[in-house]
């Protein structure tokens, strides 16, 4: 069984730059709307992307601010009020092996790149896949997600909240260039007069 559904880019820039909120949203067949806001909130250098809908459990993703989303760097992640830990071995060779590991209501998740490009992820538990691709440009970007198996709203909450942080760690290449990106800020710190 695969279902497609698509979710269409969003922007709010009324207010104060530090206030603009951006985001995906549509209809996910019987589970309904679902909305993916990043920077939900913010706190310092941390940012959180939130997801919410009309069955999906609330769910939060706070990490190290990169560009307008969180990165991977010192995440963590809520579904509902469960905080829920989050284990990925960025050492690792292979996209496989570079996967985000997260236990969620007792069953095992991987989130891991399925091409070496950015826009291709994919959401595994033992019988459910959900495959997420971002595509277009400007106020075109969509993202399709695609799902194989039963999904259930949590399988869901997790793969929209994804959508909406910087996971370029979850490649070798992306995780060079994230190292550079840093190690550029940080010079800046100490350069600043």
């Amino acid at each position: 069984m695969q279902q497609t559904y698509i979710l269409d880019r969003w922007e709010d820039r009324s207010g104060h730059r530090l206030t603009w909120k951006f985001g995906y949203r549509g209809t996910v067949g019987e589970f309904g709307r679902i909305e993916v806001v990043y920077p939900a909130r913010r706190h310092g250098d941390r940012h959180v992307t939130e997801v919410s809908g009309d069955t999906v459990p609330v769910t939060a993703f706070d990490g190290w601010a990169y560009g307008r989303k969180p990165s991977l760097h010192l995440g963590q992640l809520g579904v509902g009020t469960a905080g829920i830990r989050l284990k990925r071995n960025r050492w690792a060779q292979t996209r496989a092996g570079r996967a985000l590991r997260m236990q969620v209501a007792g069953r095992a998740y991987r989130y891991l790149a399925t091409s070496r490009r950015h826009r291709d992820r994919a959401l595994v538990r033992d019988g459910v896949e959900i495959r997420t691709s971002r595509h277009g440009r400007g106020a075109r970007k969509k993202v399709t997600l695609t799902v194989l198996g039963p999904a259930d709203a949590t399988d869901l909450a997790l793969a929209a909240v994804m959508i909406g942080v910087n996971t370029r760690n979850l490649t070798r290449g992306g995780a060079v260039r994230a190292f550079f990106g840093r190690s550029l800020d940080w010079l800046e710190i100490f350069h600043s007069p």
